[in-house]
This record gives C-alpha cells, structure tokens and sequence, in this order.
C-alpha cells in the first residue's frame, strides 16, 4: 500500500506542472479590435486631359485638409477609388476653406479622365468616411 501512495505521489508529482501549464496565472491582456478604415486613391493632373505628371494620393480613413497639391494644382483626376461611405472634396484654395469647395466625388471611377471642375485648379483636398 505504501508502494502504491508514494507511486501515485511521484506521479503526481511529475504530472502537475502539465497539469497547470495551459492555465495562466493572470488573465491574457484583451484583444483589442482596431474599426476598420475605409481605403481611397486616387490620381491627379495638372491638365484637365490627363496626361502628363501623375501624382497619387492613398490612404485610410479622413484626412483632414490636405493642402498644396503637387505641381501647382490639379485640374482632372483618374482612377479614383473609395470605399463606400467616402467621399473627396476637391478646393481652389490651399486651406479647404468651405466657400473654396469646386468639387465633391463620392462614387469611384476607374480608367475614366474626370476634370475637378470647368475652368477651375483644386489646390486643397479631404477625404471623409464615415
């Protein structure tokens, strides 16, 4: 019988780190979920037949005014593309004043030469997604 105890001891003995190696001691942190950002680009001209230099903008989510587009403005854009919910405000100025607004784009198009607006050079954008 005394064989049997100390068997059962060692045993135990050996087993019980096993036993309590997949139950941590303190709780795992939590998994913290990021909200997904709505993703946008789109590609921009100097000239309302879109040729020429091209400059891309990308990114995630609301920007904010971005102000100083590269060379000197833009008069047309191509290959735009938000996912739904966004939308980019194009505007004559370098501030994103709101009286400065020449053009909001909502949906994408991709492949097709779009001008801002007729006779005008947007110098400013934002992109806001809800």
């Amino acid at each position: 019988m005394k064989l049997i105890q100390t068997s059962l001891l060692a045993l135990t003995l050996l087993l019980l780190p096993a036993l309590t190696a997949g139950h941590p001691t303190a709780r795992p942190p939590e998994v913290q979920h990021q909200p997904y950002k709505s993703h946008w680009s789109f590609d921009l001209f100097h000239n309302k037949h879109c040729v020429g230099t091209i400059v891309t903008y990308e990114g995630r989510g609301s920007t904010g005014c971005r102000p100083s587009i590269e060379n000197d403005g833009a008069e047309s854009f191509i290959n735009l593309d938000m996912d739904p919910g966004c939308k980019v405000k194009f505007f004559r100025d370098k501030r994103c004043f709101r009286h400065a607004i020449i053009e909001e784009v909502k949906t994408s198009s991709h492949g097709k030469c779009n001008t801002i607006a007729r006779k005008k050079t947007a110098h400013s954008f934002e992109v806001s997604c809800r």
